[in-house]
């Protein structure tokens, strides 16, 4: 129970902490075009986080909505890259490759909460949902 707890957790963390980076991602993008993906992703990590969020509540826990250090680290290298190069889709490798970590957290998570259906049924589908935003993402990508 305390492994699917600091699962649940870390993936919280994980999930605030990203959201800020798309949120600055929003305010750094100079390609219009990636716009609409990047509120995309906010809302996706806003959604999944008040799923989440409410999960550890149920199970008597009390999230803390501060994230963690990377959440400065995300913004730091979407400031970074946006004042270089710029954020356009010549950025969306990086972006994949993010995701694809946080994938690998629900992966994790998914083992912690294997006992529990609802849990398990909660994270296959946020999973999947951001696998789908993965695909765009790399469909998205200059050849």
């Amino acid at each position: 129970m305390q492994d699917e707890i600091e699962g649940l957790k870390k993936l919280h963390t994980t999930l605030i902490d990203t959201c800020r980076g798309y949120e600055e991602a929003l305010k750094d993008g100079q390609d219009n075009s990636l716009l609409p993906l990047f509120r995309e992703m906010v809302e996706l990590r806003q959604h999944d986080h008040r799923e989440i969020h409410s999960a550890l509540v149920r199970k008597g826990e009390t999230p803390d909505e501060n994230g963690s250090f990377m959440s400065i680290v995300h913004k730091t290298v979407i400031d970074v890259r946006s004042a270089i190069t710029g954020l356009d889709q010549n950025s969306l490798p990086s972006f994949v490759s993010g995701e694809e970590s946080v994938i690998g957290v629900y992966n994790n998570v998914l083992k912690e909460c294997s006992a529990d259906p609802e849990i398990s049924q909660l994270l296959l589908r946020q999973k999947q949902q951001l696998e789908n935003k993965i695909a765009k993402m790399k469909a998205m990508q200059p050849a």
